[in-house]
């Protein structure tokens, strides 16, 4: 995977999360942790079962839709976790966290991919520890977690765009 290939697929997750900010503002703020993590999981079982039969039954949702709402969700949690919602927070302080970790990604990508398999079941194994520990990860450890997923989650997206037929 590129930096080029993060700038898009950051691009595309940018615009939709702009646009649901825009109408759902911060409504996700009041949601625990814990809950985005079964949207992580669920999406991704979503998108297990596509690949294991190898098309999608609801064709107005490509499977790049599904990959792009589990990389928000993932940014999501990071933003939950870097900032303080008893406090006013505007929409900008929320953009520029979401900028900042794909930012940070870019700056950890090699870290995270050099030794190990990327697959789909190695993404759940993830969220799937998640789940089992809860509330007993610490903040470095949790935000690091979530980087790991979003850097697979990414990879994974990569290699599942349809190619385009000559």
């Amino acid at each position: 995977m590129n930096h080029i290939y993060i700038d898009f697929i950051m691009k595309k997750c940018q615009e939709l999360f702009k646009e649901k900010l825009k109408f759902y503002d911060l409504s996700w703020k009041e949601i625990k942790i814990s809950s985005i993590i079964d949207q992580i999981f669920m999406k991704v079982v979503r998108i297990q079962n596509i690949q294991k039969r190898g098309f999608q039954e609801v064709k107005e949702e490509k499977i790049i839709d599904t990959f792009i709402d589990v990389i928000n969700y993932i940014v999501i949690t990071l933003i939950k976790l870097n900032i303080d919602f008893k406090k006013k927070v505007s929409h900008s302080e929320v953009m520029n966290i979401y900028i900042q970790k794909f930012d940070q990604l870019k700056d950890l990508y090699g870290e995270h991919t050099q030794n190990e398999r990327i697959s789909i079941e190695n993404l759940l194994e993830e969220i799937l520890y998640l789940k089992q520990k809860e509330t007993k990860i610490l903040y470095n450890k949790l935000e690091n977690i979530c980087l790991k997923m979003l850097n697979m989650t990414i990879f994974l997206s990569m290699i599942n765009i349809p190619k385009k037929r000559n």
